[in-house]
């Protein structure tokens, strides 16, 4: 099936479906971001350094340069620079390829959307998030209301927003916010079950905990905000707490 996608389109119209409402997705996404003054642009491919993200890179060469290059991670860092150059609202739907592994919900080479907005803050990105989410689950489903694994899921907004530590604190009954000992956040960890490894510092403690007790059941959608500075290097620092970051995460 996966080899020969032409010949399971052909075989099975559920799949071909799958595949025409991606593409009506992607261009509900252009038209909602386009209505709100962003400019679409396009960034290289090829980078002198692998940067925007972590992860195992493609190496490329260039025979005029005589030089080795990356394909592009992320496209994080050209973004960037067109904010400072005055572009104060811009994205890219873009491919990005990856050298690691491969599974059903990962692939070596797959596509992105990423922007930037000068000037805003992330509660107000959160804002548009849920916007664009809406828009563009009922333009391809028809209702913001639908069935996914067996379970009923409503986006009719606004969205269940909770803190990390607080959601940690509600779904896993331990306080991690309260420490920022590594060696006592491993211990309340491993007393619900999480298995932590001795390299295991603490934002990934923090991390894993979430991953394992908290996001299994967030069923409807939500907003997880404020991750510790550990596990987050690029986002800012949460004006009242420097030890947290204003960040978040659908």
């Amino acid at each position: 099936r996966y080899r020969q996608r032409y010949l399971d389109m052909v075989s099975n119209p559920e799949v071909l479906d799958v595949f025409t409402r991606r593409v009506k997705m992607i261009e509900i996404i252009r038209q909602f971001l386009i209505g709100r003054g962003f400019l679409e642009v396009e960034t290289p491919i090829l980078h002198p350094i692998a940067g925007g993200a972590t992860a195992r890179p493609f190496i490329t060469h260039h025979n005029t340069y005589h030089r080795d290059l990356f394909l592009r991670i992320a496209p994080e860092l050209y973004l960037k620079r067109l904010v400072v150059g005055g572009f104060e609202k811009v994205f890219e739907v873009n491919r990005n390829f990856r050298n690691e592994g491969v599974d059903k919900t990962h692939n070596p080479e797959f596509t992105m959307l990423e922007l930037y907005e000068a000037y805003q803050d992330y509660l107000g990105l959160m804002e548009e998030t849920e916007e664009l989410f809406c828009a563009a689950i009922e333009g391809v489903c028809g209702s913001l209301e639908f069935t996914y694994q067996e379970q009923t899921i409503n986006a009719k907004r606004p969205w269940k927003r909770i803190s990390l530590f607080n959601s940690i604190l509600e779904f896993a009954n331990i306080d991690l916010e309260n420490t920022r000992d590594r060696d006592e956040a491993a211990a309340l960890a491993k007393s619900i079950g999480v298995e932590i490894k001795p390299e295991m510092g603490y934002g990934k403690i923090v991390d894993e905990v979430m991953s394992l007790r908290v996001k299994p059941k967030l069923i409807q959608p939500t907003i997880l905000f404020d991750y510790p500075i550990e596990i987050s290097p690029l986002a800012k620092k949460k004006r009242d707490n420097p030890a947290l970051t204003e960040r978040y995460q659908v």
